[in-house]
């Protein structure tokens, strides 16, 4: 086994073993897809709240944390086509958004790895900005795997009609309760 493959089934295992029964629980009215998508806007809430911290608390330039909002914005776009593309994930058919997103999971994982080992040796001033970036890295990746979650099939209803059906068929004219079977 090659090393992409060992990574395709380290990820496979994680999304089905651990976002997957999540998602399967969650209540109807919150799909795993949206689900995932306010941890995506969550993430890039707590990224733009690092990025204005050091600008009003601390007193740094724009010019300071360019490369900061350059991350931001390319964070904001990967939102936006990600919004896009939520039609294209259906009940009864399999998510395309999967294995379409598995190398940014992978590289997600990596980098909160690393954001999270920088932000524990940060000085003392930039702590603040450094953990509401692991914070938002988290967000990302959890929202990610959420995203890439199967969605639950619909569920049938079931109809309970009661009323007289026809005059004199049966003893009590009621349609039968499902209840009773």
């Amino acid at each position: 086994m090659t090393a992409s493959d060992h990574i395709k089934r380290a990820d496979g295992w994680v999304i089905d073993t651990l976002f997957q029964p999540v998602a399967d629980r969650l209540p109807e009215s919150i799909p795993a897809l949206q689900l995932g998508m306010s941890c995506q806007l969550g993430s890039l809430l707590f990224y733009g709240l690092s990025l204005l911290i050091p600008i009003f608390v601390m007193g740094a330039t724009v010019g300071d944390v360019i490369d900061t909002i350059l991350v931001w914005l390319m964070g904001m776009a990967f939102f936006l086509g990600l919004q896009k593309s939520r039609h294209v994930v259906r009940a009864n058919a399999l998510n395309p958004l999967r294995p379409l997103l598995m190398s940014m999971r992978v590289i997600s994982i990596i980098f909160l790895v690393y954001v999270a080992y920088r932000g524990m040796s940060v000085a003392a001033p930039y702590w603040l900005p450094a953990q509401l970036t692991t914070l938002s890295q988290l967000l990302f990746v959890v929202g990610l795997y959420f995203v890439a979650c199967q969605p639950r099939p619909p569920r049938q209803r079931v109809s309970m009609r009661q009323g007289n059906v026809i005059e004199g068929l049966w003893p009590t004219g009621k349609i039968r309760s499902s209840q009773g079977l």
